[in-house]
C-alpha cells in the first residue's frame, strides 16, 4: 500500500469519527426541533423513527473510520515513533501513533451518539422548559 493511501486513510481514521459526531449531533437536534416547532408539526415527524436512522448511519461511518485506522494501525506496526530528528523524517512512525489515537478515539465516537440517541429516544421530548 503507497504512502500516500496510508496518509489518507490516517486521516479518515483520525478525524472521521468526530466529523460524524457533530453531524449526529446536529441533524439530530434539527430533527427534534423540527418535531417540536409550531413551524414543522404538521409534517408529522416520526422522531424515534429518524433518531434511530441517524444513530444507524452514525455507527456504520464510525466503524469504517475505525477500520481504516485499524488497516494503518497494522501496516506501520514495524515502525518506531522516532527519537532524534533524522527518524522523525520518517512518517511511517507518527502514521502509527496517530492510528493508535484514532484506534481509541473511535470507540469513544461511537459510544457517544449511541448514547446520545437512545437517550432522546427514550425521554420526553416536546415540553415546556
Amino acid at each position: 500500500m503507497s504512502l500516500r493511501t496510508l496518509s489518507v486513510l490516517q486521516w479518515v481514521g483520525l478525524l472521521g469519527g468526530a466529523m460524524v459526531w457533530t453531524a449526529q449531533h446536529v441533524v439530530g437536534y434539527g430533527v427534534g426541533q423540527a418535531k417540536c416547532a409550531e413551524g414543522g408539526r404538521h409534517w408529522g415527524i416520526q422522531f424515534d423513527l429518524w433518531q434511530l436512522v441517524i444513530v444507524g448511519v452514525a455507527g456504520l461511518l464510525v466503524v469504517l473510520a475505525e477500520a481504516c485506522a485499524a488497516i494503518v494501525f497494522l501496516r506501520t506496526r514495524e515502525e518506531s515513533f522516532g527519537d532524534g530528528p533524522d527518524e522523525a523524517r520518517i512518517p511511517q512512525g507518527r502514521m502509527h501513533f496517530f492510528a493508535a489515537a484514532a484506534l481509541l478515539a473511535n470507540l469513544l465516537f461511537l459510544a457517544i451518539p449511541l448514547l446520545s440517541s437512545l437517550g432522546a429516544v427514550f425521554s420526553v421530548l416536546c415540553r415546556q422548559s
